[in-house]
């Protein structure tokens, strides 16, 4: 998730194919006079290899790429993309198709005649409404150059961005596909990854494995650089800030592993049972990042606390009920800010009212979106709104992998092969088109 690079291959290109290379074709070059038309602005356009034509630019200021395939069938994918630390540049790449990140998800569309593109956001850190506010300002682009049907896929907060924008826009998208994000909404998410440094404090207090910095819930633990720095710059102060956080939970699960019996193994089962997570390093790590490195930018950005744990009663059943009391006693208490619960929710808690097709997709055990908190959630709003027939749920095998700033070995987040991306978006393509609802699995 470190690789997000802008490539400006072409700087100072002139549009209408004076670049070197080939030249754009006639239609192409009636394209890119269109985007100009429409609000593009610091536009730039090349030919693709395969003859296609990509096109970058800002509209009313964000960057966006798209790449429209030779023959273009007037169909758009749009993706939407996860989160970032604060800190990390705004960057998007170049092209959506060599995207490290989300190539796989713009890739089968374009091969199949759509247009694909994404936009950047606002901000870094939780950015679900500039999410939301920056892909539909591209929605509203492709249908100025011609688009008579839009999609979307997203990746993890890009899912909830993806089901926030079919039930904000309930006629302007055909189908979805939402993968391994927090839609059971943003709330929850955060109340259980707080959930989790509460515990890892709670039980590595006084040893060598306490996070480091500021130990208050209701803080960041360690600073992150300013905004605007260039990415040279910002993604390695990140990435110190990261290893910093990293380094004792590594060193926990280490000492686990050279004794499995000992007070380490004793400790990691129980902050995994008070938390609700995989006794994992994955599914310490990431959690744990999202709240020292973040909570800072989600109280800005709520305009204060949205969880809330001064009533929950926390336990483990590896310890005795003496010792549970004493957990319930000591751990850090917090309280939140009902003005800044409802702007979370507003931005985003589902309300399963959409006439969309969705299909989510998520690993069945996921180290930063668990789909056994956020799957049930959306189902159950959905069938309130008596829209199940809109909706298909798809759990697909977890996948393990090094853990990133480690060598350890944990759960991937948004752990999906090529493959299974290719399958969902088929899915949905035939259950748009032709009516043919995919099975779960």
């Amino acid at each position: 998730m470190l690789k997000w690079m802008m490539l400006p291959l072409f700087a100072g290109c002139l549009l209408l194919g004076a670049c070197t290379g080939q030249p754009l074709s006639a239609d192409q070059t009636i394209l890119v006079n269109a985007a100009k038309e429409a609000g593009a602005t610091s536009l730039t356009a090349r030919r693709l290899d395969d003859g296609g034509l990509l096109m970058n630019g800002k509209l009313e200021g964000r960057r966006f790429n798209m790449a429209f395939p030779w023959r273009w069938n007037k169909q758009v994918m749009l993706f939407a993309n996860g989160y970032r630390p604060p800190g990390f540049p705004l960057d998007i790449p170049e092209n959506p198709l060599a995207d490290d990140v989300g190539g796989a998800f713009h890739r089968f569309p374009y091969e199949q005649g759509f247009a694909t593109g994404r936009s950047a956001y606002d901000k870094p850190g939780v950015g679900v409404q500039t999410g939301v506010e920056s892909t539909y300002r591209l929605k509203r682009f492709v249908d100025k150059l011609g688009a008579t049907r839009t999609y979307l896929m997203g990746a993890s907060m890009g899912g909830d961005i993806t089901v926030a924008l079919i039930e904000k826009y309930p006629q302007d998208f055909a189908g979805a596909v939402a993968s391994c994000g927090a839609v059971g909404g943003w709330t929850p998410e955060v109340g259980w990854a707080i959930d989790i440094r509460a515990a890892y404090n709670y039980f590595t207090r006084g040893t060598v494995y306490a996070l480091p910095g500021e130990q208050s819930l209701a803080r960041s633990a360690l600073s992150v650089p300013p905004s605007g720095l260039p990415k040279e710059v910002a993604i390695p102060l990140v990435f110190v800030q990261m290893k910093r956080i990293v380094r004792p939970v590594e060193k926990l699960f280490a000492a686990a592993a050279a004794d499995p019996k000992g007070p380490e193994s004793r400790m990691i089962d129980n902050i995994a049972a008070v938390a609700g997570t995989p006794r994992d390093p994955a599914a310490f790590i990431l959690p744990l990042s999202l709240t020292t490195l973040g909570m800072d930018d989600m109280v800005e950005t709520a305009g204060g606390l949205i969880y809330d744990n001064t009533a929950r009663v926390y336990s483990s059943p590896y310890l005795s009920a003496q010792e549970n009391a004493a957990l319930n006693a000591g751990i850090e208490r917090i309280k939140a800010d009902p003005k800044a619960v409802a702007q979370a929710d507003a931005w985003y808690q589902p309300t399963g009212k959409f006439p969309a097709k969705l299909l989510t997709i998520y690993n069945a055990i996921d180290p930063m979106a668990p789909s056994t908190l956020h799957e049930p959630l959306l189902r159950e709003a959905v069938e309130r709104a008596g829209n199940l027939d809109h909706l298909v749920q798809r759990s697909l095998p977890p996948r393990r992998d090094l853990v990133a700033a480690t060598k350890m070995e944990g759960y991937v987040h948004c752990g999906f092969t090529p493959d299974q991306i290719g399958a969902a978006w088929n899915d949905l393509r035939a259950w748009v088109e032709l009516d043919r609802k995919p099975a779960a699995d």
